[in-house]
């Protein structure tokens, strides 16, 4: 297990639940985006070692992942307790749409 954790920005209501613009997911499928949100998390682990790079934010541009029906948009941010950043480095989930397929 790695540092990284994932959280939805700016929360679960408005990113997979029922407040407009939320992907008013069911549970299943919400268990579902959970997990892909951590198997995102566990590869930002690998992908990232070492310290922020000099004269960067430390958080990457918007990226888009999709599997079977999800269509996931996000940003990992490298930043952690140094930074107080109280998430410390996580996966941020920004917009989940399910795509018909």
């Amino acid at each position: 297990m790695s540092d990284w954790t994932w959280v939805f920005e700016p929360d679960a209501d408005n990113v997979v639940g029922d407040t407009p613009g939320g992907a008013r997911l069911g549970d299943s499928d919400r268990r579902v985006v959970e997990g892909i949100a951590q198997e995102l998390a566990d590869a930002a682990a690998v992908k990232y070692t070492g310290p922020i790079e000099y004269g960067t934010s430390g958080i990457s541009p918007v990226q888009t992942y999709a599997r079977g029906p999800y269509l996931i948009w996000y940003l990992e941010d490298r930043r952690g307790d140094d930074e107080n950043i109280d998430d410390g480095p996580c996966v941020r989930i920004l917009k989940v749409t399910l795509w018909p397929v």
